[in-house]
């Protein structure tokens, strides 16, 4: 048995989610990139860049960690350049996306020909339940506003980049395309490439597919100046694909509540659970809480006060040394957990067909190292 706590990744699932991707680039003819940002275990890596086309990157470090397993292309976006790295990022990525005017204006002249220049647009359409996830919402900071398509459409600007779904459907896809043509239609009609950018939660079971590949369609024969079409989901390629294992460390009972705590932290290991929020699945539990059942809500591993989640109902009384399994944790996960509270880092584990592989083991030399000299 592997130690708790654990992010579990299973390789066939991220095969079988690989295979649906492939399919859909092919019946789209469109460029599928890995986008860093929501996975990134070098051990998977490379099952993904089977498939994508190339990688779609947000710092220097995952433009570094990109270099270092593929020489597939690279395309970059961050809101801000830091100064010092434009020299070594103009080397290395193929595509360079600016978010604002101001910054075109300031780095266009320090890349060379062969980089390809993009532009963020914010077509004021989103499809994200909470802000903070809503990068479509007027005054966002993410984006050039539809104010900016007044202008012409500034030299060496090849492409344009949008990014506003978020575990979407092909309805909001069909909704962002036409506010796409709405608010930018003039700049559209002169660029070569356009990004969709993520949040097309294409291995979704209930995702109709032949729908997206149909909005692509009718988005070529309206722009058929376009040479390639873009997207670069990050959820997709590891959709159901990974699990957190936690241990039962203590049950403890306070006023109106019975509480499981735990050796994972929603905060520090889970943060979407708190920040969107939404209350993850966990396989040994009913569907829903039920009062006719045991029932508890489950403690993180930390001092934060709303480290918790629930309540969860379920067949049998919890025990201390009993695990429980969180459903669909493999991505934005393990690249946003912090060592908050010095509290224990899940191990990374890949469940292969003939058994698992303990991947890393966290330790305190992990924890001392992210401050020390």
């Amino acid at each position: 048995m592997w130690p708790s706590p654990a992010f579990v990744i299973e390789r066939a699932r991220v095969q079988a989610n690989l295979a649906i991707l492939r399919a859909v680039k092919e019946a789209a003819d469109i460029q599928l990139l890995l986008a860093l940002k929501g996975f990134a275990l070098p051990a998977i890596l490379p099952d993904l860049l089977a498939v994508a086309d190339g990688v779609a990157a947000s710092s220097l470090n995952e433009v570094l960690l990109a270099s270092s397993l593929t020489r597939k292309p690279l395309h970059l976006f961050a809101p801000a350049y830091r100064p010092p790295e434009v020299p070594e990022l103009a080397a290395r990525v193929g595509h360079w996306v600016f978010n604002s005017l101001s910054a075109y204006a300031r780095w266009v002249d320090r890349l060379p020909p062969s980089v390809e220049i993009g532009l963020r647009v914010n077509p004021h359409y989103g499809f994200a339940g909470a802000p903070i996830y809503n990068p479509g919402r007027s005054g966002s900071r993410l984006g050039v506003p539809p104010s900016a398509c007044g202008q012409p459409l500034p030299p060496r600007i090849t492409g344009l980049h949008v990014h506003t779904l978020c575990e979407a459907g092909p309805e909001p896809l069909e909704a962002l395309i036409q506010a796409l043509l709405t608010q930018f239609g003039p700049w559209l009609s002169q660029v070569k490439w356009l990004n969709l950018g993520g949040g097309h939660l294409l291995t979704r079971a209930d995702y109709d597919r032949a729908r997206f590949v149909e909005a692509i369609r009718r988005l070529r024969q309206r722009l058929p100046n376009l040479e390639t079409v873009y997207i670069e989901p990050s959820a997709a390629f590891v959709w159901e694909a990974g699990y957190l294992v936690a241990e039962v460390l203590d049950i403890t009972q306070t006023e109106g509540r019975t509480w499981a705590l735990l050796d994972v932290s929603f905060t520090a290991h889970m943060p979407d659970t708190l920040e969107m929020p939404y209350k993850p699945l966990v396989r040994e539990a009913l569907p829903e809480p039920d009062p006719r059942y045991p029932t508890y809500w489950l403690g993180g591993s930390t001092c934060l006060a709303g480290d918790e989640m629930g309540p969860y109902s379920f067949p049998q009384p919890l025990e201390v040394g009993q695990r429980l399994t969180f459903h669909d944790m493999a991505h934005y996960t393990f690249v946003k957990t912090t060592f908050f509270n010095g509290v224990a880092h899940p191990a990374l584990i890949i469940q292969e067909p003939q058994g698992y592989r303990i991947v890393k083991v966290f330790g305190f030399e992990d924890y001392r190292r992210r401050l020390s000299e």
